[in-house]
Parts: C-alpha cells; sequence; structure tokens
C-alpha cells in the first residue's frame, strides 16, 4: 500500500471512530445507528466493514482508548491510599495531581465517560472494568489479611473496588469543570479513605 494510500486508510478510519463516538454518545450503543455513522464520516457501509468487523468492534475502538488508561488512574488512587492506610503514615491522594490525568484523558475523550455510564453493563465496558476491578479487590484483600487489626464483618474488596470505579466514571461523564471534578474526586477520596480506615482498624 502507498504512503497515500495508508494516510487515506488511517483518516478513514479516525473519521469513523469520530462519527461513532458523537452517535454512541448521543443515541446509546442499541440506538446507535451503523448508517448515520457511515454517513456522517463520509464513507460507504463498506468502507466501515473493512476497518470493523461489527458494531461492537467500532464501539470497542471508541472505549477502549480511555478504559486502556483509566483502570490504572483507579488502581493508583486505591493503592496510594491502601499504602498509606496499612504501611506507613502519610497523606492521602493528592487530588489535584490525580486531576492533571483525568484532565488530559477528558481532553482527548471528551464524551467517552458519557458513553461508557450509559453504556456500563456493555460486555466490553464490562471486560475493561471487572478485570481491574478484581485486580484491585484482590489487592485490598491481601492488605487487609496483612494489616493488624480487625475487619468489618461482611466486607468486600470486590464492593469496594467496583463502588471507587463507578464513581469515577460518574465524576468524569457528569463534570466538565476541574474544579467541580476536583471538589468531587476530594469528597470520594475522602469518603474511601474513612471506610478504609474503618474496616482495616487502623
Amino acid at each position: 500500500m502507498s504512503r497515500r494510500a495508508q494516510t487515506d486508510s488511517g483518516e478513514t478510519k479516525r473519521d469513523l471512530v469520530a462519527s461513532a463516538t458523537e452517535e454512541f454518545a448521543e443515541h446509546g450503543y442499541e440506538g446507535a445507528s451503523l448508517r448515520q455513522i457511515c454517513s456522517k464520516a463520509g464513507v460507504t457501509t463498506g468502507a466501515l466493514y473493512f476497518f470493523f468487523d461489527s458494531k461492537e468492534d467500532l464501539f470497542k475502538s471508541v472505549v477502549s482508548p480511555l478504559m486502556s488508561e483509566l483502570p490504572n488512574v483507579l488502581a493508583a488512587w486505591i493503592e496510594h491510599d491502601l499504602s498509606v492506610i496499612c504501611d506507613c503514615p502519610g497523606e492521602p491522594t493528592d487530588v489535584e495531581g490525580l486531576l492533571d490525568g483525568l484532565v488530559e484523558l477528558l481532553e482527548r475523550h471528551p464524551l467517552v465517560p458519557k458513553i461508557v455510564l450509559s453504556n456500563r453493563d456493555h460486555p466490553v465496558v464490562k471486560e475493561y472494568l471487572d478485570a481491574r476491578v478484581a485486580e484491585i479487590a484482590a489487592s485490598i484483600a491481601s492488605r487487609a489479611d496483612r494489616k493488624d487489626g480487625p475487619a468489618s464483618d461482611g466486607f468486600s474488596p470486590r464492593l469496594l473496588a467496583t463502588m471507587c470505579a463507578n464513581a469515577l466514571i460518574e465524576v468524569l461523564a457528569n463534570d466538565d469543570d476541574p474544579d467541580v471534578i476536583a471538589r468531587h474526586l476530594a469528597e470520594v477520596s475522602a469518603f474511601v479513605r474513612g471506610g478504609l480506615e474503618a474496616t482495616l482498624g487502623k
């Protein structure tokens, strides 16, 4: 394939993803129309299927850039507070530092948090989130087992990790102002930290 053809091909794929992002944000996965996506991108349906195997494959291309990075932010946030609570004195999560990375993500993918939130039960979204939630839950459980002090009866590390993931997505999907995002993240962080301290018996 010539360099010009490669460039045109790359632009077509980017146009399709951009068009699909708008369509999924406005209508959700079920309501999104592949015909409308192609029309907005100025390509034929055949061109879409050249790049993507299915509607789900296209959806995955829309959400995967954010979803591959967002769980890492979530993991770093919880891991830091766990380390402070379980291992040594220290400061809680630096929400301002956390905000820098999140704002950068939102600038690159402004509509995707809303798409993720409105399609939380879609298999593609669940696959990304569930895997990392399981890892974070395992870390919480391991630290809770090593921590001296009583743990609350019925404590569920997976429930805590899931709550944090849902809260983070909710904030990003509904807040556009960085100051508002920072305030809400600080509230969530304080809530999580307080719950961990109470549960782990610090």
